[in-house]
């Protein structure tokens, strides 16, 4: 007995590495794989995106799944920023789950300035440019077109590089008190063209009080351009 026992040692081992070896560890990488693989497939968001899954701990030791791994959200949508993805071995024998994080960063083709402007200045094709940036924590308002901006006046002073968003601009005013302007009246058979004076300032389409200097009545009308407004009949 003495004399086998080393025998019988090494045979337990290649036993015990045997059966650990068919068992095996599930391997991180693909965890990892699974869970970009998810955020492509569920991803809704405009532009270009970016994933980077937080590593696992080194201490984390899972049995080899023999069933395609599954993951899955506690949440309806997948938003950019921090999102919590769960994944999970669905064998009977060896069944676990565990959830895992990653950042999630969008970009896309967004209205930069080329060029500084100030508070209420006029922004035309010249100040605007157009350029990829991360966009995963800016507010949804953030312009992706020209038009909307363009022609519009700035509500604050704005540096180079400074993203867009709707809440820089407001149309600017194309008609202010005290403003001579033409009063404007069409009909499908005639037109007629008067002189008022703005009671108050307006911007494009909107309706304000103008006095009509040939009689004195104050009307309201519509803002068409600088110094014209329009009235219906």
């Amino acid at each position: 007995m003495i004399k086998n026992a080393p025998l019988m040692l090494i045979l337990a081992f290649v036993v015990f590495a045997t059966a650990h070896a068919k068992q095996g560890s599930q391997s991180h990488e693909s965890i990892d794989e699974t869970v970009k693989a998810y955020i492509a497939k569920n991803i809704n968001l405009p532009g270009e995106y970016e994933v980077t899954v937080t590593p696992l701990d080194n201490r984390l030791d899972l049995p080899q799944c023999d069933e395609p791994l599954e993951a899955f959200t506690t949440t309806d949508a997948i938003k950019a920023g921090r999102v919590t993805i769960g994944v999970r071995c669905n064998d009977m024998e060896k069944k676990w789950s565990i959830f895992t994080s990653a950042i999630l960063k969008t970009y896309q083709i967004v209205v930069v300035l080329s060029q500084p402007i100030q508070r209420g200045e006029i922004i035309t094709r010249a100040h605007l440019a157009m350029e990829k940036r991360e966009t995963s924590n800016l507010r949804d308002d953030f312009v992706t077109q020209l038009e909307h901006v363009e022609n519009k006046q700035t509500t604050r002073q704005l540096k180079v590089g400074t993203i867009l968003s709707l809440k820089n601009v407001v149309e600017p005013i194309l008609i202010k008190r005290g403003d001579k302007v033409v009063i404007s009246t069409k009909k499908s058979d005639f037109s007629i063209k008067m002189s008022g004076i703005a009671i108050t300032d307006g911007i494009k389409n909107q309706l304000i009080k103008v006095k009509n200097q040939n009689s004195g009545r104050i009307i309201n009308a519509t803002v068409v351009e600088p110094g014209l407004v329009s009235v219906d009949y």
